[in-house]
Formats: C-alpha cells, sequence, structure tokens
C-alpha cells in the first residue's frame, strides 16, 4: 500500500509541472470502476480460509459508475453508485430417526449473504488538471442500503432478510486519472468507504 501511494503521489507532484488545462467549468466525467478491499468480503474471505463451516465465497465488487460536473477549473460536484456483495456457501447434514428408528441423514446447501446498493453525492477538489493528468481529493456521504440474507434448501426453511440499521455510504480519499487521448483515460482511486480501499477502471470526459 505504501508503494502505491508513494508512486501515485510521484505522478501528481510531475503532472503539476503541466501548465494546459484540460477541463474546465461545465465539463464532465464519468468513470466506470471495480474496486478491492471491501470490509465485508475480507471477513467472509477469513472465515473461509479458516475452514469455518466448511464454506466456499463469492463476491461482487465494489463495482462502481461515478459522474461529475466541473463548476470550476478546481471544483466538481458528482453522485457515485457501486454495488458489492459476499456470500458464503456452506453443506450441513441434518440427523434424525425416522418412526421406524432408522437413522436418517440430510444434507443441504445454504447460504449467507450481504449486500450493499450506495448511490452517494460527492464533492472534488482537484489539485492537478491538465491535458493528459487530473488529481483530486474527494469527499461524499449518501444513501447506502446494505442488506443480511440467509437461504437453505432445507424443506420448510424460511429464508430471513435484514437490513443494517443505519442506512449510510460515505467515501474520503484520493482520485486521479490519466488520459491517453482527449476524452477516454485511466481512473485510479484510495481512500476509505464506499468503492474498496482502492479501485481503477475507465474514464471519460466531455
Amino acid at each position: 500500500m505504501k508503494k502505491v501511494f508513494l508512486t501515485a503521489m510521484f505522478f501528481a507532484v510531475t503532472a503539476l509541472t503541466a501548465n494546459v488545462k484540460a477541463q474546465g467549468k461545465g465539463s464532465v466525467i464519468v468513470d466506470g470502476y471495480y474496486g478491492y478491499g471491501s470490509f465485508y468480503n475480507a471477513v467472509f474471505k477469513a472465515l473461509v480460509s479458516g475452514d469455518v463451516l466448511n464454506s466456499e465465497f463469492t463476491g461482487l465488487g465494489p463495482l462502481g459508475v461515478r459522474g461529475e460536473i466541473m463548476i470550476s477549473d478546481k471544483v466538481g460536484f458528482g453522485l457515485d453508485i457501486a454495488y458489492n456483495s459476499s456470500a458464503i456457501t456452506y453443506s450441513e447434514t441434518n440427523s434424525y430417526f425416522d418412526e421406524n428408528l432408522n437413522l436418517i441423514e440430510e444434507t443441504y446447501d445454504a447460504t449467507l449473504k450481504t449486500a450493499k446498493l450506495g448511490i452517494m453525492p460527492t464533492f472534488n477538489f482537484h489539485f492537478v488538471n491538465n491535458e493528459t493528468f487530473d488529481a483530486y481529493f474527494i469527499f461524499g456521504i449518501g444513501y447506502g442500503n446494505r442488506t443480511f440474507t440467509a437461504e437453505s434448501d432445507y424443506a420448510g426453511y424460511v429464508s430471513p432478510e435484514y437490513s443494517a440499521p443505519i442506512s449510510v455510504a460515505s467515501r474520503i480519499g484520493f482520485g486521479m486519472r490519466y488520459y491517453f487521448t482527449q476524452n477516454i483515460g485511466l481512473n485510479f482511486g484510495m481512500g476509505l468507504g464506499q468503492g474498496g480501499l482502492l479501485n481503477g477502471g475507465i474514464s471519460a470526459r466531455f
């Protein structure tokens, strides 16, 4: 993580020497990204690696899209929408005696899952903004709906679903974009909250 951060700051400082403006008031930037470092992914993976419940992990995201409109050369407002899910699937055996005292064993599959959809307004301060490079600090807070479910193919099982008591999505961090054409580039971000510890993807500006 330290090496990644130092590399990112090196590119940011280098870009400060460029004087060509790439985007100003009214410009629109759209990012698609995939993240790494979800808290629940880490917890569920730890359970699997510890052979808890003899389980298997599956997960998606954070997967997101964000849009930003520049209100000046330095300041932009945007909207970040992201989804992520984590699940553990495992098998259990239920043993019982029937009416003839025969031992019956039934194996069934069960899944524990959590998922979150976040919709978050953002404020971005761009400290680098030139033809090929854009670097900014980001802060956002908004609505985040996290659910928890348990599913099973065991006969008669009713799957419960719960929602987190606080429906909040937030992020504070650092982001940058490198454009290899006038309108298309790559994005990279690091921070805390929605989008994971690290994320990256494709950017388009208009």
